[in-house]
């Protein structure tokens, strides 16, 4: 069997797409770079199966893949919120909204004289007889659980046995497509001679 370039093709724009978020100026950048990976991710390996099922050997050999991606919360969760985002009209990510918050250094209460802002909430002046702590939080997107057919898929919390972060979603993305490299490194070595 001859190497296809296909599933490397799409392997490479969804990390392009995990660039893509990583770089995000805005909430919505980053939303439609999550989309855009989801997509890619799920093609890879649509383009692999479509490629090295020509083998009679092939449906063994992905077996344990297959078994993988159903049963692994990581790898459930990108394959039915890719089908969520394209056949739903359900909404896959949360948004939080940036924050700024303003304390006293020291004790409970605060005195403000002077607080100005800009028409986005922005801070352009404040003053206070006392030291004042500012602490900016900026906007972020969540992963929501998606359904499909009737049953939730949780946002991921372990992939392949190990507690991952849910609300870093680069490192959801990274970890998805380092899956991939390796189940498309490892079908090649066992069925391109």
């Amino acid at each position: 069997m001859q190497r296809n370039e296909a599933p490397w093709i799409e392997l490479s724009k969804a990390k392009e797409a995990i660039s893509q978020m990583d770089g995000a100026k805005t909430l919505a950048d980053f939303e439609e770079a999550w989309k855009k990976y989801l997509f890619r991710l799920e093609r890879c390996c649509n383009k692999a199966q479509a490629h090295f099922k020509k083998s009679p050997k092939w449906d063994a050999w992905w077996g344990s893949y297959k078994k993988i991606r159903s049963t692994d919360q990581l790898l459930s969760y990108l394959v039915y919120a890719r089908g969520a985002e394209e056949h739903s009209v359900e909404e896959i990510v949360g948004r939080t909204p940036h924050s700024t918050t303003i304390n006293p250094v020291q004790g409970r209460s605060l005195i403000i004289s002077h607080l100005s802002t800009d028409a986005f909430g922005r801070i352009n002046s404040i003053s206070s007889p006392q030291p004042l702590s500012i602490v900016f939080q900026p906007g972020r997107m969540t992963l929501l659980p998606v359904v499909n057919r009737g049953r939730e898929y949780p946002v991921p919390t372990i992939h392949l046995g190990e507690k991952i972060d849910p609300l870093d979603v680069c490192a959801i993305a990274k970890k998805g497509h380092a899956f991939y490299s390796g189940f498309l490194s490892a079908a090649e070595s066992y069925f391109i001679k």
